[in-house]
């Protein structure tokens, strides 16, 4: 068989731009801009054992020492941490201790001194150090600088013989359990503003109290006796614990930050910010407010691609550092504040419940103090000039639960308060202060155990150190979507990382860690710039840290021994597609790498001509019209990645070129900018292939005339390029497929071919189609097998069978059925689709239709569906089994609807195995005995299970039908030539499932031929009874 007629067949393989396809360029991570591995040696001290407190020493001239604290000593060292002294504080009673003489020895033992507080005065030159031995006493240490060197000239007890005892002792200062302290001096005194973490032993004797404030007494044997304290009640002492974590001064106040229970008897823990002030000594204005971060999704939502972040909200509830620093001019614009105003910045984690252990998920929020201050006094003028009930004052743990005097209900609020009686009571104000975090939740498995802030120039920089033993210096922003990490490095030691206690010039006072004895100084502007792994993220690093570019990396320029440059970057290649073209095309190359811009402005069109230059071998790549230098996409998840793309058309090759390997030069030249850098340089890349496409083999040879074939064709180098189109004849073939690589044989005249196969679908070449003539029977109950024949059968797509009927219009009820493939040269064997019968139908009628490579024939067929049989058994049926009383020989079975498509069917009923030949008649099945069957005295049982018992026979009703295979319950399949038997099954035409019966039935399907222009081949078995082939005409 092949074509009806002569015709010119011209397959056209044209490798011509139809548009980039769905290749994207691979993203780039943005943690591959930054090694964070990196490791730097920073300037340290050993001091021996675990490193307590840290305190820097400046005068006029700027930083002069460090002392660092550790158990028995104190370490004196210079700026740059050489060791310059030691002092000795313990073992108290010990001959070692060099000042423990000073003060009376009221040990029985030697007891080693744990240096809780070390302070510097803020106007004389003396520090001051207090320890947990001899109830807390504190030392001063004159200094003096000479010739650049600091050293301790002489040094006091802060202790009198008179004025302690074990009820009150002004001079015991330190806790063993925790003090914070901040020194204010004023023109004739030194103000020690305490917070101590007690209980009921510490409390006992010789308490330090929990709030107080000291007067250091001008003969500097301790302090003054007519101080003022709050202190834990005694009944809350072991139950309400407050731990003091850090304290400072601003203006006219002295504060500290506490973490506590939120009220006695409660196991939730919060922080509170406590406020003192230094104009009064009584405590009377002494104010507390509870702190509040948090995290709020609904707040910081954003929207990405579409799609929604998972809503949740954290509270940052324990306080694990802080510090007071005057912010940056971003930060303080995003605040709402000046960058004069002080703001007190936390480092915040997620408790444990019921107890104030740090989760690993912190949070930095920012509470501007002027904010903080506001909020006390506008809580303070609530409760003290109205209330419709009488309001409490709150920190029921320091005093008795009571109202605010003179708080009369029905007061003006805009009133003058005329008494202050109200006003001059420790309070707690009723209001919380609440920030969200600046980081936006980003810090989850991070504990963060230090903080320190400065300002460098307009950019807010926090230094933090984390439980791990590493640091983050990462800019302050507000309502960041993601993290601008200017540093992450390791200190090399385990353990948390204690906060910097000081700023000398441009450098930070000491890093400790709480377990190892090492100290370290690093500078504010970072430990260096080997961890910006790109030269696009080195130059855009913040211009205070001074990195540049040097040859293959970032550093400062005293670290570079070649060329050093912070203005310009040359671009970066990482991938291109596609990695081959034709000789002779204008293929496509899409470029990805980073650095193609250093500008926001995505436009080329912006750009002057000649910026961009891309060759590929000896060929020119003039960048793609219309403009294709896309804006970098923004990245998804809190920009985890980017990638730069420019796409650029290949110039045609001359009828001489060559093909081989090709590299891809990208060249930018960005005119020079005012400020920040521009790109400039060329980046290389290799890999790309130019190829000769040719095609071996085309399959199918031939197709319907209506289309719809899939062609394949397989050679060598059919995916080159970045678009196709194939022709057939002048007609446009449309790609169904990707080009796909599969490794080929040997051909003979090459040792090696690489096969590549495409698939299309295109209107085909005029061609013989199947003539299809008949079909048989007109009824059906279901599935069938259909046997066709055909005229030039050919490899393609399964044929599909259609049956055109109302029921069938539903999208979710088709009814298709595909076939079986070619069964002979010149036949197909299918299988009619089911019917969906609706209600009690009880014929349908339609047309039947083959459709070959998706092309519907001309041919309809008439074909009437009948819905399945049904069965009624007699009411002397028990359990499956029917009664035959003496004397009977036949057998009735009701039925309904096998009497329509009797003649095409054989139906048995057997007796012991044997036939008793039925008849089937308009409403009933009948089966006489066999005469010659002989049967027991008793009642014959009629059973349609296929076993027996004693004394009883069986006889089971079997429904033989053409075309079947007997190998229930299988689905049903088409064997020629074969006539099975089924039994004890139940087919759904509707549903095409298997039901268990008493009296066996399958869908009826009976064998169907298509004839075809020719001899007419059956495959359908001859019939029984009256059921004879029957043609149809079309």
């Amino acid at each position: 068989m092949g074509l009806s007629c002569p015709v010119g067949l011209l397959l056209v393989l044209a490798l011509v731009p139809l548009g980039t396809s769905t290749w994207q360029c691979p993203r780039i991570p943005y943690s591959s801009t930054r090694n964070f591995s990196v490791t730097y040696t920073l300037p340290s001290l050993d001091a021996g054992s675990p490193v307590q407190n840290v305190a820097v020493f400046a005068n006029s001239a700027g930083p002069a020492a460090i002392f660092v604290a550790v158990r028995n000593r104190i370490l004196l060292a210079s700026p740059e941490l050489r060791l310059l002294s030691v002092l000795i504080t313990g073992p108290v009673g010990s001959a070692e201790c060099e000042i423990c003489r000073l003060c009376p020895d009221t040990m029985d033992g030697p007891k080693d001194t744990d240096n809780v507080l070390l302070l510097l005065d803020p106007l004389e030159p003396w520090l001051y150090s207090c320890g947990t031995a001899q109830h807390g006493l504190c030392y001063q240490h004159q200094l003096e600088v000479q010739d650049g060197q600091v050293a301790i000239t002489t040094t006091h007890c802060l202790y009198s013989a008179t004025g302690n005892s074990p009820a009150t002792c002004p001079d015991c200062v330190a806790s063993p359990l925790g003090t914070s302290a901040t020194v204010v001096a004023t023109s004739y005194a030194s103000l020690f503003y305490l917070g101590s973490t007690i209980n009921s032993s510490v409390a006992a004797r010789y308490s330090p109290q929990s709030v107080s404030i000291r007067r250091l007494k001008g003969t500097l044997d301790g302090f003054s006796d007519d101080f003022r304290w709050l202190t834990v009640l005694p009944q809350h002492r072991d139950n309400y614990t407050i731990h003091y974590v850090h304290s400072f001064t601003d203006g006219d106040h002295v504060y500290f930050l506490t973490v506590q229970p939120e009220r006695p008897g409660s196991a939730a823990y919060h922080t509170r910010l406590a406020r003192l002030s230094t104009q009064e000594r009584d405590l009377r204005h002494y104010r507390e407010l509870v702190l509040d971060c948090r995290f709020e999704s609904k707040r910081r939502r954003r929207r990405r691609s579409g799609e929604e972040d998972a809503e949740w909200d954290v509270a940052y509830n324990v306080l694990q550092a802080a510090h007071a620093a005057r912010p940056g001019a971003r930060l303080a614009r995003d605040l709402g504040i000046n960058d004069t105003d002080m703001v007190l910045f936390g480092a915040f984690a997620e408790s444990r419940p019921e107890s104030r252990v740090p989760r690993e998920n912190s949070a930095v929020c920012a509470f501007p103090l002027r904010l903080l201050n506001q909020a006390m006094e506008e809580g303070m003028e609530k409760c003290c000039s109205t209330g419709h009930q009488p309001l409490l004052r709150g920190l029921s743990f320091f005093q008795p639960v009571q109202c605010p005097p003179h708080a009369r209900p029905q007061v003006n609020l805009s009133a003058p308060v005329t008494n202050t009686s109200c006003w001059d009571q420790p309070t707690l104000v009723p209001a919380a202060s609440h920030k969200v975090d600046l980081f936006n939740g980003q810090l989850a498995g991070i504990l963060l155990t230090s903080i320190f802030v400065t300002a460098l120039g307009d950019v807010t920089v926090a230094h933090m150190g984390t439980v791990e033993g590493r640091v983050f210096q990462m800019v302050l922003q507000r309502s960041s979507s993601y993290l601008l990490t200017l540093a992450n490095f390791s200190l090399g030691e385990p353990g948390p990382v204690r906060g910097a206690m000081g700023l000398q010039s441009h450098s930070l006072a000491p890093l400790a860690s709480t377990l190892c004895p090492q100290v370290w100084r690093l500078n504010v502007t970072g430990p260096g710039c080997r961890h910006f792994s790109t030269c696009q993220r080195c130059l855009r690093a913040e211009r205070f840290m001074g990195c540049g570019w040097c040859g293959d990396g970032c550093t400062r320029h005293h670290e570079c021994a070649g060329p050093w440059v912070q203005d310009s970057c040359p671009p970066v290649l990482t991938d291109f597609h596609p990695r081959s073209a034709p000789l002779r095309g204008r293929t496509r190359v899409t470029l990805c790498g980073m650095t193609f811009r250093s500008h926001l402005d995505s436009d080329p069109r912006h750009s002057p001509p000649g910026t961009y230059r891309v060759s590929v071998g000896r060929r020119g790549c003039p960048r793609a019209d219309p403009p294709s230098l896309f804006r970098r996409p923004l990245p998804t998840s809190r920009r985890k990645d980017f990638v730069d793309v420019l796409v650029c058309e290949l110039e045609p090759g001359s009828p001489m070129a060559a093909g081989g390997a090709a590299d891809v030069v990208l060249t930018v030249e960005e005119p020079t900018r005012p400020s920040g850098f521009h790109v400039h340089g060329s980046a290389t890349l290799g890999g790309f292939v130019f190829v000769e496409p040719h095609i071996r083999d085309l399959h199918p040879q031939f197709g319907p005339r209506g289309g719809g074939t899939h062609l394949f064709l397989h050679g060598t180098h059919l995916s080159a390029g970045s678009s196709w189109r194939v022709m057939v004849n002048g007609s446009e073939c449309p790609l169904a497929m990707q080009p796909r690589y599969t490794p080929a044989l040997p051909l003979p005249d090459t040792p090696r071919s690489l096969a590549w196969r495409w698939a299309w679908g295109p209107p085909m070449v005029p061609l013989s189609p199947p003539a299809m003539a008949a079909v048989s029977p007109a009824k059906v109950t279901g599935q069938f097998t259909l046997g066709q024949d055909a005229v030039n059968p050919y490899p393609c797509p399964a044929p599909l069978i259609s049956l055109h009927a109302v029921p069938c219009r539903h999208p979710a009820s088709p009814c298709l059925q595909e076939c079986e493939g070619p069964q002979a040269p010149e036949q197909l064997l299918c299988r009619s689709p089911s019917f969906p019968f609706e209600g009690k139908v009880e014929t349908a009628l339609g047309n039947l239709s083959v459709l070959l490579d998706g092309n519907t024939g001309h041919q309809l067929f008439r074909l009437r569906y009948y819905p399945k049989p049904k069965f009624f058994f007699p009411s002397e049926t028990e359990g499956g089994r029917l009664r035959l009383k003496p004397g009977d020989n036949e057998i009735k079975v009701q039925q309904l609807g096998l009497d329509t498509v009797a003649s095409c069917m054989n139906v048995t009923m057997t007796v012991e195995g044997r036939d008793c030949h039925p008849n089937v008649l308009k409403n009933e099945v009948t089966c006489r005995l066999p005469r010659d069957l002989h049967l027991p005295p008793a009642d014959v049982t009629f059973a349609t299970t296929a076993s027996k018992r004693s004394g009883e026979s069986w006889c089971n009703l079997l429904v033989t039908m053409l075309g079947h295979h007997a190998a229930a319950p299988s689905p049903v399949q088409h064997v020629p030539h074969q006539d099975p038997v089924l039994s004890g099954r139940v087919g759904s035409s509707a549903q095409n499932q298997v039901l268990a019966g008493t009296v066996g039935w399958v869908p009826l399907c009976l064998p169907l031929s298509l004839h075809v222009l020719g001899p007419v081949v059956s495959r359908a078995p001859q019939c029984q009874g009256h059921c004879n082939p029957m043609p149809w005409a079309p």
